[in-house]
């Protein structure tokens, strides 16, 4: 599902180059669930955003089911990730203005799928995460845990192969935390799909298939 090979990515910082990544090379397998891990600074969230097409490397490949997007253009990369991948955001990134049933339907509205279609869809997975009470309520009336529920639910909700998780439970207490993680493993799963989460949680790394740590630019796998 996921392959990059000899990846680079540097940034100019008061006026000398900073490598973040060098040389890295590492694959993820179609319905696996692979923990980035690493200390703060170490280069995770910029891989992510390199493997999701939010950005581009100064060298290396990226291929992403299949597709090679390094070399798209940046519209054709944002179509690419439109339909093909799901995020999960530490600080849910839920449009306020919209209500918890808008912000599920937009996904499915930019890949074009008919209105009535997508209110179905969407007040499935409402169920499915326990809120098709709150359908109309607004981001800033949930929970913590609630509105990370809903960022899931926003993730899966257009079908992606490839689900990237950037601590998703980083912002929520332990307690809950475990709960949306739980959920969130289950219904990766239960779908079929591919998952990359960056996380410092030992416990949440434990559960994943595989580890990927990043250590000075360059990137270790590590079998669970």
């Amino acid at each position: 599902m996921v392959r990059v090979h000899r990846l680079g990515k540097s940034y100019a910082e008061a006026g000398a180059e900073h490598v973040i990544l060098a040389d890295v090379d590492g694959e993820i397998a179609a319905g696996e669930f692979v923990a980035l891990v690493g200390r703060s600074g170490s280069g995770k969230s910029t891989l992510l955003n390199l493997i999701a097409g939010i950005d581009r490397p100064d060298a290396g490949e990226i291929w992403v089911g299949g597709r090679r997007i390094d070399l798209l253009s940046e519209r054709d990369r944002t179509l690419f990730r439109r339909a093909n991948v799901g995020f999960v955001f530490q600080f849910f990134n839920l449009i306020p203005t919209l209500t918890v049933a808008e912000n599920l339907q937009l996904p499915l509205e930019l890949v074009g799928r008919p209105r009535g279609v997508a209110d179905g869809i969407v007040a499935e997975l409402l169920e499915e995460i326990g809120l098709a009470d709150r359908a109309g309520a607004f981001p800033d009336r949930l929970s913590g845990g609630e509105q990370q529920r809903v960022a899931i639910a926003r993730a899966l909700v257009h079908e992606p192969d490839l689900i990237i998780a950037d601590e998703p439970t980083g912002n929520l207490d332990l307690e809950t935390g475990e709960q949306v993680l739980g959920m969130l493993g289950r219904m990766v799963r239960e779908r079929g799909r591919t998952m990359l989460m960056a996380t410092h949680s030992r416990e949440i790394a434990a559960q994943a298939d595989r580890r990927w740590r990043l250590v000075e630019g360059h990137l270790e796998s590590e079998r669970i």
